[in-house]
């Protein structure tokens, strides 16, 4: 592990929680948590992640990206790339906006 990474949200991303953070009733708290962890990039916060958010790495259109699931809210999750020391935030929805 590297240490702390910069997070840095693309528009995407921040048009995707625009859209449907306020629909759906997500409590964002829950979505900080997560970015809190994928920045603290320390080897016990990338176990918490695995472990309580189910985050793994993609293939396909977004290899070389990690997802994972905020909270127990079933089907949120996030997409992010880490690169050069930032943590790019990409996108956030549920597994049908995002894969299909």
């Amino acid at each position: 592990m590297t240490g702390h990474l910069q997070a840095k949200f693309t528009p995407a991303f921040s048009r995707d929680l625009k859209k449907k953070a306020a629909k759906r009733n997500w409590d964002l708290r829950e979505l900080e948590e997560v970015v809190d962890l994928v920045i603290a990039n320390t080897s016990e916060s990338q176990e918490i992640l695995k472990q309580r958010h189910n985050m793994h790495r993609l293939s396909g259109k977004w290899a070389g990206s990690s997802e994972c699931h905020v909270a127990n809210a079933g089907d949120w999750l996030v997409i992010w790339r880490t690169e050069s020391g930032i943590a790019y935030f990409q996108r956030t929805g549920s597994h049908d906006e995002l894969f299909r």
